[in-house]
This record gives C-alpha cells, sequence and structure tokens, in this order.
C-alpha cells in the first residue's frame, strides 16, 4: 500500500492530507488566523472558583477563560496514564494524568485553588462555543518518540507495542537513562525499533524544553504563553510520518524549508522522503484528491453499492444514517441490509477521521434480524476504527439497530471549523413552504390594516407567497381590505428572505388593488 502526507500551503492556509493508493484518509486544515491551543502552556491566574461544578475559570490572556477541573489539578481527572493510550493520539497526546490513587477522595476546588493564585496549565481542548478551553495542570511535552511529564513520576510503554520482547528492550533502554526527580515518560508507539542514542536524544530535548519553559514561566505575568505547540505540518511530522511512508510532499518553499529543519534535527532517517512540489497543477488536484475534499463538507457519503450514509452534526451529538438506497441486493431483506451496514461501518469509521468528529457519535444502521449479522456488523466498525489515533468507545447494537459511540474530541470538528451558520435559514436548514408564510401574511396584514381607513397599503413578499396570496387567497385578501374601505397592493420581490413580508402604507396608486 503507497502511503504520502501531502502538504499544501497557499492563501494563508495549511491543508494536510494523507493518502493511501491515492485514496484520501485524512485531511487537516489549519489557518493563518488560527491559533494553536491544544499542547499549549499557560502561566494563568485564577479569575473565579465554582464550587457547584468543581472547577475554575482560568485567565489565559485569551478571548475567553480557560476552565479547569478539580480532578485535573490534583491530578485524578481526563485519561488513564496506566495504558498509555495518550500517548497516541496522534496530536502529541496531550492529556491529563496524575500520581494520585483514584480511590482517594477529590478535595473540594476553593481548598485546592484561591483567586488571583497563579498556576501553570496546558490546554487539553480547545474552546468550543460558548466554553473556553479545557485545562489541566498535569503537564506532558511530546515528543518524536515519547511523551514527557515533569510532574508525575511514572515511566510506560504504550500498549500498541504489543511485542513482549521489544516491551522489554526498551524498558531496559529507559531503566538506563537518568531523570529529574519526580519526572516519567510514556513511551510512544513511534520508538519500536529505535535506536538508545535515537531515544536519549528525544528525552534530553524535552527536558530542555521543560527547563525552558520553567525559565519563562519565572520571569513572565500572568497571564502569559510560555509554550506554543507546534503548528500543523511539524505535528504531522513528529506525530504520524514513520517508515510506513513512502514520501511526504510539501508544494511551499519556506514550509520545505521548516520540514527539512525540523527532520534533520528529530527524524534524520526520514529526510529522504521529503519532497518538494513545484508542479503548475494545484498539488491535491495532481494527486487526484481534491473532489474528495470537497465531498467532505457535503452530509451524504455515498457506498460503492448503491447505499448512503447522512452525517448530521448538532450542538450536542453526530447522527449518522445508513440508507440502502440504490442497492436492493440479490437475495433478501436481510441480507441486503447486512451487506449495506458493513460497507457503511468501514465508510463510517473513514468518515469520522476525514470530518475530525468528536464527542459522542449515535449510528442508525438498518435494522438486522440475524444476532451473528449484529455483531458482525459491529466487529467491522470496531476493526475499521482501529486505525483511528484518536480514542474511541463503540458500545453493542441496540434493538432498534443504533449504536452509540464516543471519539475523542480536543478540537472543533472539520464543519465547525471551516463553516458558519446559515444568515438564510439561521442554521435550520430548512424555510417555511410559501404556503405558510401565506398564512402569516394574511394575519400580519389583518393586524396591520384594523387600525387604518380608506388606506392604501403594500404587501411584499417573494413570488411564491405573491402567487399563494394572489391565486388562492385573493378572495381573503380583498374581504380583509375591504372591512374598513382599505386597498392592499401585492408585490413579488425575488431578493428578500423566503419567510419575509413586508407591509407598508403607500401613496402610489397605479398599483393593482384588492
Amino acid at each position: 500500500m503507497r502511503k504520502e502526507i501531502l502538504v499544501s500551503v497557499e492563501f494563508h492556509e495549511k491543508k494536510v492530507a494523507i493518502v493511501e493508493d491515492g485514496h484520501l484518509e485524512e485531511y487537516y486544515v489549519e489557518r493563518q488566523s488560527d491559533k494553536q491551543l491544544v499542547g499549549s502552556i499557560f502561566k494563568g491566574r485564577v479569575s473565579s472558583i465554582v464550587p457547584g461544578i468543581g472547577a475554575a475559570f482560568i485567565d489565559l490572556g485569551l478571548e475567553k477563560n480557560g476552565f479547569l477541573y478539580v480532578a485535573d489539578v490534583v491530578g485524578q481527572g481526563g485519561l488513564d496514564t496506566e495504558d498509555a493510550e495518550f500517548a497516541e493520539n496522534g496530536d502529541g497526546g496531550h492529556g491529563p494524568g496524575g500520581r494520585r490513587d483514584k480511590s482517594d477522595p477529590v478535595p473540594q476546588i476553593q481548598d485546592v485553588l484561591k483567586k488571583d493564585q497563579e498556576v501553570l496549565v496546558q490546554v487539553v481542548k480547545e474552546p468550543f462555543g460558548t466554553k473556553g478551553a479545557r485545562l489541566t495542570c498535569q503537564i506532558s511535552l511530546a515528543g518524536r518518540f515519547v511523551v514527557f511529564m515533569p510532574n508525575h513520576p511514572h515511566v510506560g510503554i504504550s500498549k500498541r507495542v504489543d511485542d513482549r520482547r521489544e516491551r522489554e528492550r526498551i524498558r531496559q533502554i529507559i531503566k538506563g537513562m537518568t531523570l529529574p526527580k519526580d519526572a516519567g515518560l510514556i513511551v510512544r508507539t513511534a520508538a519500536w525499533g529505535s535506536e538508545p542514542k535515537v531515544l536519549e536524544r528525544d528525552i534530553k530535548f524535552l527536558i530542555h524544553q521543560w527547563r525552558m519553559i520553567q525559565r519563562r514561566c519565572a520571569v513572565r505575568k500572568a497571564p502569559s504563553i510560555v509554550h506554543e505547540e507546534y503548528g500543523l505540518v511539524l505535528r504531522m511530522v513528529r506525530d504520524v510520518l514513520t517508515e510506513n511512508f513512502d514520501r511526504l510532499v510539501v508544494n511551499e518553499r519556506q514550509e520545505f524549508k521548516n520540514v527539512d529543519r525540523f527532520m534533520r534535527a528529530a527524524v534524520p532517517n526520514l529526510r529522504p522522503k521529503l519532497q518538494f512540489y513545484n508542479g503548475e497543477v494545484p498539488l491535491f488536484v495532481a494527486h487526484g484528491i481534491q473532489r474528495e475534499i470537497e465531498k467532505i463538507y457535503e452530509p451524504r457519503a455515498n457506498l460503492k453499492s448503491g447505499g448512503h450514509i447522512v452525517i448530521e452534526q448538532t450542538e450536542a451529538l453526530v447522527a449518522i444514517d445508513v440508507n440502502t438506497g440504490k442497492f436492493t441486493g440479490t437475495r433478501n431483506l436481510e441480507e441486503t441490509a447486512y451487506k449495506t451496514n458493513c460497507e457503511a461501518a468501514r465508510e463510517i469509521a473513514k468518515q469520522v477521521r476525514l470530518r475530525d468528529l468528536g464527542g459522542i457519535i449515535i449510528i442508525d444502521f438498518i435494522d438486522m434480524e440475524g444476532h451473528d449479522h449484529r455483531r458482525q456488523v459491529l466487529r467491522v466498525l470496531e476493526d475499521s476504527l482501529r486505525k483511528d489515533r484518536a480514542k474511541t468507545s463503540v458500545l453493542n447494537l441496540s434493538q432498534l439497530g443504533l449504536v452509540e459511540m464516543t471519539r475523542q474530541r480536543m478540537r472543533k470538528s472539520l464543519e465547525s471549523a471551516s463553516t458558519q451558520t446559515c444568515a438564510y435559514c439561521q442554521g435550520k436548514g430548512i424555510v417555511k413552504s410559501a404556503e405558510t408564510i401565506a398564512a402569516e401574511a394574511l394575519q400580519k396584514l389583518s393586524g396591520f390594516l384594523k387600525p387604518l381607513k380608506n388606506e392604501q397599503v403594500e404587501l411584499t413578499a417573494t413570488p411564491d407567497v405573491i402567487e399563494v396570496l394572489s391565486r388562492e387567497n385573493s378572495k381573503l385578501v380583498k374581504s380583509i381590505a375591504d372591512h374598513n374601505h382599505n386597498r392592499v397592493g401585492l408585490v413579488g420581490d425575488a431578493h428578500i428572505h423566503a419567510e419575509e413580508v413586508r407591509i407598508k402604507r403607500i401613496l402610489d396608486k397605479r398599483k393593482k388593488l384588492w
């Protein structure tokens, strides 16, 4: 399987596509105006304490205050460091972990933090909607091969390194290295097969980085940033690029130089995979993935069989509906449903990666009677999700054919980051019918004319609404107008909102009147 990372930099945007055998598998966008927060470290100040939710709001010097739960202060919140899973989320694995025993009672937030207290915090989730960034005091610094934890003396190896001999080899290498007091680390999957000197260099770099953060923290006043996470492109080189990739292609000279400099220091053995693209045709067009990228923003994803899935994001969750569409099968309804569901399960796993969907995801598979078919569809979904670097959890298929799953969310989904609420429908996705607006227009007209007598008014709406009023409701318009000897003119305007109705008094008597 041919694997490539394509980096396109143009018009103040950095776009990264991971391509396997010519097909888009992952896609990320970072704009110049976007500030990378996840992984960044701040010297913040406690703005307020809210005992009712066991959290504090921290002034970071940003537009919104971040929020810090008490469990993320004392080290009982977030992800479990024992399974080392947070080291494998694909973006450096910044996540809260702690050294307190989780059986210990969690103290009250007001006993741990005080208003105006200065505190060193790391962002673990981007601001989303009205919420500020989620923070932790359990700092972690991600390198190429390890995640360094300066305040947590735990040493572990990613559970994805599942070879017993390799785990023991890595463990012996780490034992021979000296770490600062109270510090620990997690060895990442990328360390598999690495030489001792490579791991040692990575650890020394992270220790140096931590000491620089401490120095900045000592001289800077709160609120201020003391460590800024790498941008999108360097994160992908650090966290994703491995020997399994055939090449890394960059289309912009300065970004190419930045990547080359980083690779010389961090992964010199992979530097031959770096290539510069200077073709006249845009990079993604030249590799035949531009249309696949455009489809990411569409709510519907087609299946090869003729079926399709529909993805709808709401504030609370993501709903995914599976439909047979044009696929009717060749045997019976049960077999058709089973085959469509299996194909949909693979596509859903791909789409949640492409769109970077997170939080609660509800999948409505087509109903199946057979228990074996239900189990197999669930197994296909779980197997397909294994290549996802974000942590996922899948519950059983319900009697209604629903699957509940969660996916780790640290940033906005691609749709949330790249789109805005429609100014026309205000996010509803629908507008009222012409018949409904016509009925509302009659009610407004009646109220407008009630205090008037012998007046002339003009009602303006879209041509469709005016057609309904003049064709189906002309007698009603006339009776409303005749009540106090008023006259009404109807005007169609194709440029106003579909649900808008304007009524005003006029002096021009040349209009068609009722």
